[in-house]
């Protein structure tokens, strides 16, 4: 792949038919099970793929329809999408998380005509609302047989599935051959659907062309994967559009190696695999290093004299590279020491020994954790992406150890393009822009600007030309975990309480979202308790119906009424959530208590300063 003057020329399943022809008996994908990581060839894969589109045409699946898919990380999803996609269809990715309320609204949006499955849990939510779909005739079970579904909508087994596009093979492989050339690029290929942070989820529309100009963004990150061979662990679920990019189609177009498993897993295979490439959200470096910390902490005292030594010098190092001056003779020497006898070993108890650099992009990362890591000898670096990108448009493509608190430059191709308008907010323009929302012509239009798309996202640039992240200009919450909310509707749910009269949902950059209340005034002279269960039952009481990453961990009450002499609220009584936020900032750390990234933080500092 040529990294800056790249054109698509195949859609996506024909990528996959070519590495198949080409490199038959490469490895193209891995996956664990019990206990040990099993391998697929490209010309297996290419098979698999073949009787599963064959299948799902003897179901009557034609071009243009969507197929829904929800499940974990596994060999089956990345099938099903190049199946589908086969066949000229569209695959949409179901979070696992959702709820049954949330799967039939992505079912009617899109007019799916078929879901597939991974275990009971997601088919007997789809048959609670199948009577609610009424474009949809074909349930499959990756894991287990369908439950009972309404009269119009067949239950089968994805081997089954299989099996009878087996039998159709030799006389149905050349027609498929044909439906793959005659596909086209511009063709929609995924449904990306967004949490609904301004509404209503919306379908984002990611043609063949559009993800693989995304693919050519993460080839960038990682040029390498050109030309040898890039391990990756898979578990992260691929209905997220970077997980998506990164397990099923940047493999086609490069030699990267996915080793699928579940979440559950995924410490495990970490150590297996050792991997050599990581494009993760915040949260698991920081998970990550806050168990390898707790290790340091409890090693004997020489081994931990010694740790700390290797510390004072990777603290030093890592200052040198922020400032881009060159360490000393001697330092190098001494950091060249710790890494190989203190810090490599450290890191491989993880799994992460192997990878020389990382990123980390969907949500805000602590500068502590990219600090600790870069001390550590990873080289950790934020880029930034979002659904209507799919891929890295900016990043740190060349910039080794990069200072904490920047996401970089945008990629290295003419037709990228970034400029920041009067209010600061980031405009781009790049091949790897979705081709709208699905069936929502008057959102798409509201998110360009003569041809320029509007992120949302506020920066400023450095003279160097580094981009910093500074703010949004919609009023949502992203989590530690990259989940994009929209506090609003929760708040309204609330405030329908006459116990409350306002509510914060906060958790920005946090593990999990939390709230504060005003409550109104008790009648009758409750106790201030009686009051606490009366709105912990209220908080239940909306949670029941959120999914769980919306779902609201703990409460505490105000100690007064939020006050616009406190610049808490407008004139006319509006509430401004960024002055609320810090008025209370004491009151929202006790909901989250000690956290890792307080943990590192205090690690990475020198005990000298």
């Amino acid at each position: 792949m040529d990294l800056i003057n790249f054109q698509p020329t195949r859609t996506l399943p024909g990528l996959l038919l070519d590495r198949a022809r080409k490199d038959p008996d490469a490895v193209a994908l891995r996956y664990w099970r019990d206990g040990s990581v099993q391998a697929i060839t490209w010309r297996a894969y290419a098979n698999r793929m073949r009787e599963v589109a064959l299948g799902l045409v003897a179901q009557g699946v034609k071009h243009g329809d969507r197929v829904a898919v929800m499940s974990s990380a596994r060999p089956e999803w990345a099938c099903a999408a190049l199946a589908v996609q086969s066949v000229g269809g569209v695959v949409i990715g179901v979070y696992p998380t959702n709820s049954p309320a949330e799967i039939e609204q992505t079912l009617v949006h899109s007019e799916a005509v078929a879901f597939v499955g991974e275990t009971a849990t997601e088919l007997n939510k789809v048959a609670e609302v199948a009577t609610r779909t009424p474009d949809l005739r074909l349930v499959v079970g990756i894991d287990a047989d369908p439950p009972t579904l309404p009269k119009g909508v067949k239950g089968t087994r994805w081997q089954t599935l299989s099996d009878e596009g087996a039998r159709h093979h030799e006389d149905g492989s050349g027609l498929l051959a044909q439906s793959v050339a005659a596909g086209s690029l511009d063709d929609a290929a995924v449904l990306f659907y967004t949490s609904g942070s301004t509404g209503v989820p919306k379908g984002v529309t990611h043609s063949h062309r559009t993800l693989q100009h995304a693919v050519q963004t993460f080839v960038g990150l990682y040029p390498q994967s050109r030309r040898q061979e890039h391990d990756v662990v898979g578990f992260l679920p691929l209905s997220h559009v970077a997980p998506a990019l990164v397990s099923i189609f940047a493999p086609l177009l490069s030699r990267l190696v996915v080793t699928y498993c579940s979440i559950g897993d995924y410490e495990r295979v970490l150590r297996s695999v050792r991997p050599t490439a990581v494009l993760w959200p915040p949260r698991f470096y920081e998970k990550l290093a806050g168990e390898l910390i707790a290790q340091t902490e409890t090693w004997p005292r020489l081994r931990r004299a010694v740790y700390d030594a290797a510390m004072w010098v990777g603290r030093r190092v890592a200052e040198d590279r922020w400032s881009r001056r060159t360490p000393s003779v001697l330092l190098r020497i001494a950091y060249a020491a710790a890494l190989r006898g203190v810090f490599l070993p450290l890191r491989a108890k993880v799994g992460m020994d192997r990878i020389r650099v990382a990123y980390t992009a969907s949500a805000a990362m602590p500068e502590s954790v990219i600090a600790i890591w870069q001390i550590w000898g990873l080289d950790l670096r934020e880029c930034y992406g979002l659904t209507e990108t799919t891929g890295a448009p900016i990043a740190h493509f060349n910039q080794p150890f990069p200072r904490p608190g920047f996401i970089g430059r945008i990629f290295p191709d003419p037709r990228f393009q970034v400029k920041i308008a009067e209010d600061g907010e980031m405009l781009l323009r790049a091949p790897l822009l979705f081709d709208g929302y699905w069936r929502h012509p008057t959102e798409t239009e509201a998110v360009f600007q003569d041809d320029w798309f509007c992120t949302g996202d506020l920066v400023e640039r450095a003279p160097n030309g580094d981009i910093r992240l500074i703010g949004r200009k919609k009023d949502v919450i992203i989590t530690r975990g990259g989940k994009t909310i929209n506090p609003q509707p929760i708040e309204t749910r609330l405030r329908e309480s006459s116990l409350i009269n306002e509510a914060i949902v906060v958790g920005d950059a946090r593990k999990y979202l939390t709230v504060l209340i005003e409550p109104n005034t008790p009648a009758g002279g409750q106790s201030t308790e009686a009051v606490a269960e009366l709105l912990r039952a209220e908080v239940a009481r909306v949670n029941a119906d959120l999914s769980r990453v919306e779902q609201l961990k703990d409460f505490r009450v105000l100690p007064r009424s939020l006050q616009v002499e406190h610049g808490e609220r407008t004139a006319n009584g509006k509430i401004k959530r960024n002055a609320a936020v810090r008025s209370f900032a004491a009151l929202i750390d006790e909901m989250y208590g000690a956290n890792d990234d307080e943990a590192i933080a205090n690690h990475v500092r020198s005990k000298s300063n």
